[in-house]
């Protein structure tokens, strides 16, 4: 809306960021008011040090996304096709490489239901998708090592090769690495009340199956810091002007006025 007054009062600027002749220079309250500095930790504290009154920062850091999914997500082949099929929608957004895009999934119930999800996801994986490629970047060296000693050890059960198409690792705990590049592990624990001491402040989305047990496990996940709960398939629906990493970051790029016409102290 090129006539809506937040459109009409502000400009913005795109910058990667890294020369300081350059950060030196603009990153100045007479040129902006805010810095909204997206990526590592290097990029973040480099954007630190031009903080003070008049700037201030709106920091996205780097998340990881997971998802839950309770035992009634293997209790038919039925079930198994639907929860493969949305498993998979939230895990190759952008190849894996969004922070939306779930990396570990934590599985309850039992271990033939799990082990056959395993393989029907990884044939869900390999789809050309509006946000994902049949073939995408196959993995990197560090998490090919990693899966192969794993299995080597007896620690993991695989699905899949490393040739961009997707790959599943059935573990119970978590790998040491980090999933990318269509990679997803697969870890089965007793409960699912097990699986939150994994999630912290850096965990943005959890997709749920079945949906209904986001209600019993919100306020565990919310203490534990996690951001965003959706039904698992729902990672990438968004809610237009709704919370993004734990705050309303649309509203922190405005500057807010208060114009106060009170005709008596409230007094309590």
């Amino acid at each position: 809306d090129a006539t809506h007054p937040v459109v009409r009062s502000m400009s913005a600027v795109y910058w990667r960021g890294g020369d300081e002749r350059i950060e030196r220079t603009l990153y100045r309250p007479q040129y902006f008011d805010r810095i909204a500095a997206w990526g590592g930790g290097e990029a973040i504290n480099n954007v630190i040090r031009y903080l003070g009154p008049g700037i201030q920062l709106v920091s996205f850091d780097p998340k990881t996304s997971i998802s839950m999914i309770g035992p009634e997500g293997f209790a038919s082949d039925a079930a198994i096709d639907e929860v493969a099929e949305l498993a998979a929608a939230d895990l190759t957004l952008f190849n894996q490489d969004a922070c939306s895009a779930s990396r570990f999934i934590f599985v309850e119930g039992e271990r033939a239901g799990i082990e056959t999800f395993c393989e029907r996801l990884l044939d869900r994986l390999a789809l050309d998708r509006f946000s994902a490629s049949e073939y995408g970047p196959p993995p990197p060296a560090e998490i090919r090592d990693e899966v192969e000693t794993l299995s080597l050890m007896g620690d993991a059960q695989t699905w899949g090769k490393f040739d961009g198409r997707g790959m599943v690792v059935l573990t119970d705990e978590p790998v040491g690495f980090h999933p990318n590049n269509k990679t997803a592990n697969v870890v089965h624990v007793k409960s699912l009340d097990d699986a939150v001491r994994y999630v912290n402040v850096a965990t943005q989305t959890i997709g749920m199956y079945p949906p209904e047990r986001k209600l019993a496990m919100r306020d565990k996940l919310a203490s534990a810091g996690a951001q965003r709960v959706v039904r698992l398939g729902g990672a990438s629906k968004y809610v237009e002007g709704g919370p993004h990493d734990a705050m309303f970051s649309l509203n922190r790029f405005v500057h807010w006025m208060s114009d106060e016409d009170a005709v008596s102290q409230a007094i309590y």
